[in-house]
């Protein structure tokens, strides 16, 4: 059996995923093939036809198209947009038997839930807006997924966080991670926020309370510094949101006395409030799908389409997120020499001269292998750096990202020595949980460790990244770390780069020093 998942019509984050027989075979946004930031409200045609060549199985081959996104929510000339849409995407003769839709919020809920490795497990889904519904919280049970508590729009925390960061000065959907940086900069407010009812199970924002708290600030001006103030503000929003969820899950605590906690939706990209729960008292396992966002619903919306025709979920445990396009050293080399370059070499082992370079301070864009999805590079679409640096952090955010100086970076580890640098250890493949770094071992990471010493760890298994896993393990015999600082293989505005077309574009257009693509390394 074949399914489809493709995001809803107005998601902010397109993109598509395939399963086959009940395993993932390719999953990836829109974003990075048609270069454009998010892709929102954009047809998912590039994804879509390459989830269906990488299965190497045509539209007519599909057996059912799940969208994460319910239609019962589509009324009148509304529905009609939808298919519409669904046309633009799906360039034939649509059978509307095929098509499935699964309400948002569930699609997000599944998306991390069924893909955890869980039988049982708390789950909470929060985003902006999705439907009627901003969030759910749910209890996994086995095959089943029972809402407990469903959060209107109106209550919407995703819409709070994202408002606090429109009036920073940033833009909401897309900037809220600098918010969530910046707030280890500032103080939170105490009641601060008096629209917020915390008397009750959960907590509930009053709409028209929001309203007015937000009349009376002065939004952040372009090009405005920022000052203290503003870090208070960053702090407030970050340290509301954190306790809002430790709320929700003491609630479902009650419910289920389960452990395991599974998160997805946009506020689930928060790598402070994903720490923070994982250190609560409720809490001894934690899942955050990668892809939290929107293009996670596509993975949901098809998870969910499959259990309701088979009977029982797909055994997939998610391990990692290379679902994208991979390139062989012959498509490497054509464009090496499409774009008439000279300073390249073939490398006999890539990781290890990856790792001198490193080690000499020089900064290197890593592209190998099946890109990951989700917003997080994760040694498929990389930018290293060496994180005992102290000045690497300056270095990358000004030459290489173009990003504002007070944003952090995070490192990369080998998965056996991560216990030795953060306290209260656990598995983190998707460098989407933030931890306290221990004291002594920061000045070994210093360049990717925030100033509240708090590192968005990454685990590296070498049974699943066995080259990045070979690269920091020679990183560390020459400097006797075993991490490196990792960031996204983009510059400011950009999305992550794709192709070796891509990559060699971004090299060129900014201030990095190498570019390791498969087994060639480029210098300029």
């Amino acid at each position: 059996m074949i399914i489809l998942g493709i995001t809803h019509p107005i998601s902010w984050n397109n993109g598509a995923c395939i399963l086959v027989d009940g395993q993932l075979v390719a999953m990836v946004e829109e974003e990075r093939f048609n270069r454009f930031k998010h892709s929102p409200r954009v047809p998912a045609n590039m994804s879509i036809e390459f989830c269906l060549n990488r299965a190497g199985v045509t539209l007519d081959d599909v057996d059912y198209i799940a969208i994460g996104w319910e239609s019962s929510k589509f009324k009148n000339n509304k529905k009609r947009l939808v298919w519409d849409f669904l046309l633009k995407q799906l360039p034939f003769s649509l059978d509307e038997n095929k098509i499935r839709f699964v309400n948002h919020h569930v699609a997000h809920a599944l998306s991390s839930y069924f893909v955890s490795g869980y039988d049982y497990s708390n789950v909470i889904s929060l985003d902006g807006y999705g439907g009627s519904e901003s969030g759910i919280l749910a209890i996994g049970e086995g095959d089943k997924l029972r809402v407990l508590k469903s959060i209107p729009n109106r209550n919407s925390w995703g819409h709070l966080y994202g408002e606090i960061t429109r009036v920073l000065g940033f833009q909401s959907h897309s900037d809220e991670g600098k918010v969530m940086g910046l707030a280890a900069y500032g103080q939170p407010i105490e009641d601060e926020y008096s629209f917020i009812d915390w008397d009750g199970p959960i907590p509930v924002i009053d709409k028209k309370g929001f309203k007015k708290y937000l009349s009376g600030i002065e939004p952040r001006k372009k090009g405005e510094p920022l000052n203290q103030h503003h870090k208070d503000m960053a702090a407030t929003v970050q340290h509301t949101l954190e306790r809002v969820v430790l709320q929700m899950n003491s609630y479902l605590f009650t419910k289920s006395k389960s452990r395991n906690l599974c998160l997805s939706g946009g506020c689930a990209l928060n790598c402070s409030m994903n720490g923070v729960l994982l250190r609560s008292e409720h809490v001894d396992n934690i899942f955050v799908q990668p892809a939290a966002h929107d293009i996670g619903t596509a993975l949901g919306a098809a998870l969910s389409v499959y259990k309701d025709v088979v009977g029982h979920r797909p055994d997939i445990v998610l391990t990692h997120p290379y679902y994208g396009p991979d390139y062989t050293n012959n498509e490497v080399e054509e464009n090496l020499k499409k774009f008439k370059l000279n300073n390249y070499k073939q490398s006999h082992n890539i990781a290890k001269e990856t790792a001198g370079l490193i080690a000499e301070n020089k900064t290197v864009g890593w592209f190998q292998g099946r890109m990951e999805f989700g917003p997080r590079a994760l040694g498929g679409r990389s930018i290293l750096a060496n994180p005992k640096n102290r000045d690497m952090k300056d270095i990358v955010n000004k030459s290489i990202k173009g990003r504002e100086p007070w944003r952090p970076f995070a490192p990369s580890f080998l998965a056996e020595d991560c216990n030795d640098y953060v306290k209260n250890p656990y598995n983190s493949p998707f460098m989407i949980i933030a931890f306290q770094a221990i004291e002594e071992k920061v000045s070994d990471i210093a360049s990717a460790t925030h100033v509240d010493n708090t590192i968005r760890v990454q685990t590296v298994r070498k049974d699943i990244s066995p080259k990045y896993w070979d690269l920091i393990h020679e990183f560390k015999k020459i400097t006797g770390v075993p991490a490196l600082l990792n960031t996204s293989f983009n510059v400011a505005g950009q999305p992550i780069v794709c192709t070796p077309r891509d990559a060699i574009m971004t090299f060129f257009g900014c201030g990095l020093d190498y570019l390791a693509i498969e087994d060639y390394l480029v210098w300029k």
